[in-house]
């Protein structure tokens, strides 16, 4: 995989840059989170230094394989502009159908941004004639949208193949912080949360052989009570789920790796109750974790060197709920482990406790590649980026 420090630009004129600029918007379509426009910024940045034509490129939502004006990034560009600190060329659909990309700066390098990848139908379809219609036009390819890399789509994958390639900045980033979660040798702790083990069972298979300790936090955690006879009343569970977290305790015993669940929980009447003592209760929901969850989680990081945080420890959209999220962010920020968070809600437990940042070793924008990559998987993205041209 080519680094683009080590590239020579000096026959690079056009440069396409497939960014995440899949942002969250309100219903006014004012974006609320910019972190992952924040990250697109030094490989942008390092492209234009480069005075070469930059060519944009992103998807918004998911819209069918048409132009949709709610998915459009016509919407949004003024906002783009305004946070990137940049003039953006925008390359409507009908413009792109009619002539393709034949705005290229002639008298000075531009930066234009093409409409919503996903109106276009041999995106999804990872199509050739149609990544081609793009490449052509193109000396460099240049992927930055590591949350996207999971898919099979012509960003992501047969683009990069087509010509000479490298990854962002932000994306080698991502790599890094996998492999160093995956194969360094010091000690590990995963704090999993969320509500689903379906979505998530092959990742904590995956860290079962690769973390010392594994602390189940958030909805999920119902499951694993319900497997251990514990009642969780009319708490959210996942129906089916016990086949699979007998994989995992049976995984964690072959490696030696240790499940923690939480010790006291946080109700929906409010109360804050210990684990062993829900079977006096009834007609209840368990939606956070408490205190002595929380102690258990501070001994726990203090003795590991690398901690991987991903998914909230409550129902975090509920700011009643979201204190163990929160006070987890805070615990994690001043630890001298090396933190990475793995995207999502988490990022939003982050921006409630009002951390920065610079206080984590890094903070992943994936997601759903996130834990893909954690699976040991050969991510479509990730391989096409090995192509040798």
């Amino acid at each position: 995989m080519k680094s683009l420090k080590n590239l020579n630009f000096e026959k690079i004129q056009n440069v396409g840059i497939r960014v995440d600029f899949n942002v969250p918007t309100d219903k006014n379509f004012r974006i609320t989170d910019k972190t992952r426009l924040d990250r697109s910024r030094e490989t942008i940045d390092f492209i234009k230094n480069k005075q070469c034509n930059i060519f944009l490129i992103s998807h918004f939502g998911r819209p069918k394989e048409n132009f949709d004006k709610k998915y459009s990034f016509s919407k949004l560009i003024d906002q783009f502009e305004d946070i990137l600190e940049l003039k953006l060329n925008f390359i409507s659909y009908d413009s792109f159908l009619d002539r393709g990309l034949n705005e290229i700066g002639v008298d000075k390098p531009t930066i234009s941004l093409l409409e919503n990848i996903r109106f276009f139908e041999g995106e999804i379809k990872n199509d050739l004639n149609f990544s081609k219609s793009i490449t052509d036009k193109l000396d460099l390819y240049v992927n930055e949208a590591f949350s996207a890399s999971h898919r099979f789509h012509s960003s992501v994958n047969q683009m990069a193949k087509n010509i000479l390639s490298a990854p962002g900045f932000n994306f080698e980033r991502e790599i890094l912080a996998i492999d160093n979660i995956k194969k360094s040798p010091k000690k590990k702790l995963a704090i999993i949360g969320g509500s689903k083990v379906s979505t998530k069972i092959n990742t904590l298979l995956s860290l079962t052989s690769s973390c010392s300790d594994i602390f189940i936090g958030g909805s999920m955690a119902n499951n694993f009570f319900k497997y251990n006879s514990i009642n969780v009343s009319n708490s959210l569970i996942e129906e089916g789920t016990e086949s699979m977290i007998e994989m995992i305790y049976s995984s964690a015993k072959s490696t030696n790796c240790k499940i923690h669940l939480p010790t006291d929980v946080l109700l929906d009447s409010n109360e804050n109750i210990l684990v062993n003592e829900l079977s006096k209760k009834s007609d209840f929901k368990i939606l956070d974790i408490s205190d002595s969850s929380h102690t258990i989680l501070e001994k726990l990081i203090v003795n590991s060197d690398i901690v991987l945080w991903n998914g909230p420890m409550g129902m975090i959209e509920d700011n009643k709920f979201s204190n163990g999220s929160i006070n987890l962010a805070h615990l994690l920020a001043k630890t001298k482990a090396d933190v990475v968070i793995g995207g999502g809600d988490t990022i939003l437990a982050i921006n409630m406790a009002g951390e920065k940042f610079e206080n984590f070793f890094f903070v992943s924008t994936a997601g759903g590649a996130f834990l893909e990559a954690l699976e040991n998987k050969e991510l479509p993205g990730i391989e096409a980026l090995k192509t040798d041209l």
